[in-house]
Parts: structure tokens; C-alpha cells; sequence
């Protein structure tokens, strides 16, 4: 921000950010790493054009934003930081809102981050907690000692969305077992799965935010507990669940902390829709949208792995999808005391 202000105020010239493009087109699979990387593309945003303006003043108003929450040694959602920026710009006759929407105050919160190399988490702005975790583990939050094993037949805890905050005490879990959904968490949890097999259950509830990426990470390479990794089976849930395993395109400047290389997926695969006679009433027809989005994912570079395209082609050729759910056809202790276990087996976790 001082060379902002030097270019204007000293040298007099136009002022411009250089930040790192984020998206398809600047994503590079990393052989070494096994994981998704940001490329060297970068973008100029200045006030040089009046289409540029808009998002160069939403950078610098955020920025300032950010200086002031450090300032303040305060803490804030990113939800947080839209409200605290929100503004009107232009006259009586011509007054528009300063964002569009939250989209845009996100967007420029991954602006400073790429622009400092910092993550957001280290200027105190998280986004509201979704992950859960039951098992095995002890966590220190804050300096008070939470014990995740305690009543873990019954409940689960949320990951604080600070990762700051939270320090992993002790693990004494066999493995690690990352579902999609908190509702299938919940059935896996309460049929007793933990104890039988010493299991720590984690989710993200749908897409993961970056603490629950951190924590699997943290359970796999710091404490070296295999990492599995289970979610619906349609375009969707693959993606959810490749996240984990490899990562995504718009986090690829931050895989080095969110991705777990060594994590193995292992269902629901649409092979299993049929190798598990899944009732058809069960199953539910593939959209549009999920057969657009399952040949966009065969395009993928880092997607050419013979077992993934298998199964995206069996998807292709049936136009069905399944949930984890669905096991609950065969009765509600199914999935945890009959598929899971299987496929655990067959990957030599159990």
C-alpha cells in the first residue's frame, strides 16, 4: 500500500497492483507435490481504466479494512469484513452500493492475501465454523483442553475456523475417516463406529472450508494417521472429495497448507451404485449440470487417472448418482457396519 501511495504522491505516476491470476488457466498440477499449484500468470489491476476503477478502490478500501483489524487486535468473519466495508458511491442521481455483493468483498479479501503471501487466517479474518470432528483427539483451543472422544457416540465439536487458535494435543486414533456430509457423520458416529474401530470422523459439511483441509492435513503428515476420504457419489461429491486429496483451482496459491497428497479416496465410487445393487428407487438421474460437469472434470489434466475417468465414463454411460444415504435402503446401520468396513478392508486400513 506505500508504494501505492508513493507512485501517486512522489513519483507521480499511475499507480497498479500486480497480483497472481487465480483460476483454470493459472492451475498447475505438481508431480513433485501430487497436488494443484498457482502458475506464474500474474494481473495488473489499476485506476488506468474506468472497468478497472471499481476493483482497484474495493482492494484498497479492504486492505485498509484488514490494517484496521490488526490494528484493533480484533477478529472477524469474512461475512465480518463485507459488512464493516459496505458503502455507497457516486451522487444523489447515480448512487450505487460499493459491492455488488459478498462475492466481491471475498474476492477482494483473496486479493490481499495473494498480494502479501500471508493466508487470511493470519490477519484474523475466518469464515463461519462448518467442520466436525468426533474420535479419539484432544484439541487445546484457546488454552482450554477439549476432549473429542468424550460423549462421541453422541455428539460431535466444530473446528474452530482459526487454526490459530488450536493446537492438536494428543491422537489416539488408528486412521482418520473424512465423510461429505454432517447428517452421514452423524448415523456413522452414533452406530458406534468410532470405538470399534478407533476412528477419528471428520466433515466439512459439503465443501470443506480451509480448517478442516488443515486439520486432515495436521492428522496425516504431523501425526501420521492414514487419511480416507467418502462422499456422495455424483460429479459433485468427487470434486468435494478431491479437495482433500489434490485440491482446487481457485485455492491453488494455498494447496502447500490445505491439501493431504497421501489421503485415499475410496467411495461412494459409481462403480458401487451397482457392485452394492443400490434399489433404483434409490438412485436419482443425473441433471444436465452433472453430466456438464463430469466431462468438464474428464478435461481436467490432473483428472487422467485411468480409475477416475472409469468411473466418470460409468457415470457418463448410466446418468445416475447415488448418496451415501441411500445405503439406509439396506437399514440404518448398513453403511457403517457393512460398506464402510468393506472398503476399509480392501484399502488395508482395517
Amino acid at each position: 500500500m506505500k508504494n501505492v501511495g508513493d507512485d501517486i504522491l512522489i513519483e507521480g505516476i499511475m499507480p497498479s497492483l500486480e497480483i497472481p491470476k487465480v483460476g483454470y488457466d493459472n492451475t498447475v498440477w505438481s508431480n513433485e507435490k501430487r497436488m494443484l499449484t498457482m502458475g506464474n500468470k500474474t494481473v495488473q489491476i489499476g485506476p488506468n481504466s474506468s472497468k478497472k476503477i471499481p476493483t482497484f478502490a474495493q482492494y484498497l478500501v479492504m486492505a485498509n479494512a484488514v490494517r484496521k483489524l490488526l490494528d484493533e487486535e480484533m477478529e472477524s468473519t469474512i461475512r465480518g469484513m463485507y459488512y464493516a466495508t459496505l458503502s455507497t458511491v457516486g451522487d444523489e442521481k447515480n448512487q450505487q452500493k460499493f459491492w455488488s455483493g459478498q462475492d466481491d468483498s471475498d474476492d477482494a479479501i483473496k486479493a490481499i492475501e495473494l498480494l502479501t503471501n500471508v493466508p487470511r487466517e493470519e490477519f484474523s479474518v475466518t469464515s463461519k465454523p462448518k467442520g466436525m470432528i468426533s474420535g479419539p483427539i484432544t484439541l487445546s483451543v484457546g488454552g482450554d483442553l477439549i476432549d473429542c472422544n468424550l460423549g462421541s457416540r453422541a455428539t460431535s465439536q466444530l473446528i474452530p475456523t482459526n487454526i490459530r487458535d488450536l493446537e492438536i494435543v494428543k491422537v489416539k486414533a488408528d486412521f482418520v475417516m473424512v465423510v461429505e456430509k454432517d447428517t452421514v457423520l452423524n448415523n456413522i458416529r452414533k452406530s458406534g463406529f468410532i470405538q470399534k474401530y478407533n476412528a477419528i470422523l471428520l466433515t466439512g459439511s459439503g465443501e470443506p472450508d480451509r480448517a478442516t483441509r488443515m486439520m486432515v492435513k495436521m492428522l496425516n503428515e504431523k501425526w501420521k494417521k492414514p487419511v480416507v476420504i467418502f462422499a456422495d457419489a455424483d460429479p459433485w461429491g468427487l470434486g468435494i472429495a478431491l479437495r482433500y486429496k489434490i485440491g482446487s483451482e481457485s485455492l491453488s496459491y494455498d494447496s502447500d497448507r490445505l491439501v493431504t497428497p497421501n489421503s485415499k479416496v475410496l467411495g461412494m465410487m459409481f462403480s458401487d451404485i451397482y457392485e452394492y445393487n443400490i434399489p433404483k428407487v434409490a438412485r436419482l438421474a443425473a441433471t444436465q449440470e452433472d453430466l456438464n460437469r463430469a466431462n468438464d472434470m474428464k478435461k481436467k489434466p490432473w483428472l487422467q487417472d485411468k480409475r477416475w475417468k472409469r468411473e466418470l465414463n460409468l457415470f457418463l454411460e448410466h446418468k445416475e448418482k447415488c448418496e451415501l444415504d441411500a445405503f439406509f435402503k439396506y437399514g440404518f446401520k448398513y453403511l457403517a457396519d457393512t460398506y464402510l468396513p468393506n472398503k476399509l478392508r480392501e484399502a488395508g486400513v482395517i
